[in-house]
């Protein structure tokens, strides 16, 4: 693992920072191109794009200590300081569909159409952002005896935490369930029946994928005895399930009532 890729005049360029700047930036590019001939423009897709990444800083790290007060209880300014690590995925969406929501709506622009339209974008950056876990020797798995265990680098989070004992390269399995996800919602955007599809899709595959590798991670947020990305993760599919059957049947009201 390769935590700090290089120097230049004793500023440490970080293999996360560079990660996660490339999966912004292919995010956007993904989103440009699935925008084609709609009213969501390259021009309207980058002016939020800046919205959107500091609603998910603050987000994900909101989330992070929400969930893990104990951590910063004792020194609340430690809360600030995101560069050090801790943060949630979760927060980051749970902040980008708020903001979202009251940028588009300030636009007089369709939230569920743009919704539909990032949802690949938002899909690629966090398989790249994985990636880039994985250099840091954050998300981190549980030991393992497997072929396919990592040692991670003294000074990661993970080393920290176990050692020099191999662990399950749970960052790399979410990166290929990720990919994977967004060659189903690609395949799924130009086939969708009603507006909010994909998006919906987007958080029932995630959060139910998000949910079965928390078994594997060790370094998981608790609330109550539980791990708090599971206990999301099964809400966020429930509900996205209601909201799927209920735009569905809609739907299908609309095409009845037109063919009558």
């Amino acid at each position: 693992m390769h935590p700090i890729l290089f120097t230049i005049g004793g500023f440490e360029v970080r293999a996360w920072g560079v990660m996660a700047a490339f999966g912004i930036i292919a995010g956007l590019l993904i989103a440009i191109r699935v925008a084609r001939k709609t009213e969501f423009t390259e021009e309207i897709l980058t002016d939020y794009l800046l919205y959107g990444v500091v609603a998910g800083i603050l987000g994900a790290r909101a989330w992070e200590v929400i969930f893990s007060w104990e951590n910063f209880a004792a020194n609340p300014l430690h809360a600030l300081m995101f560069w050090e690590g801790g943060l949630s995925i979760q927060g980051a969406v749970v902040a980008n569909v708020l903001v979202a929501w009251w940028y588009f709506r300030k636009k007089k622009l369709s939230f569920t159409r743009f919704a539909d339209i990032g949802a690949p974008g938002l899909m690629i950056g966090q398989a790249i952002g994985r990636i880039g876990c994985l250099l840091n020797g954050d998300a981190y798995g549980k030991p393992t005896d497997a072929w396919f265990g990592v040692i991670y680098q003294p000074g990661t989070p993970a080393f920290n935490a176990w050692g020099a004992v191999p662990l399950i390269p749970a960052e790399l399995f979410e990166a290929v369930l990720d990919f994977g996800i967004l060659a189903g919602l690609l395949y799924l955007y130009p086939r969708k029946q009603f507006d909010g599809q994909v998006v919906l899709t987007y958080f029932i595959a995630y959060s139910l994928a998000r949910f079965g590798l928390e078994f594997f991670r060790s370094d998981s947020l608790i609330i109550g005895g539980l791990k708090a990305a599971q206990v999301t993760a099964l809400l966020t599919a429930a509900i996205a399930c209601g909201i799927f059957v209920w735009l569905k049947s809609r739907q299908m009201k609309v095409r009845t009532a037109s063919v009558r």
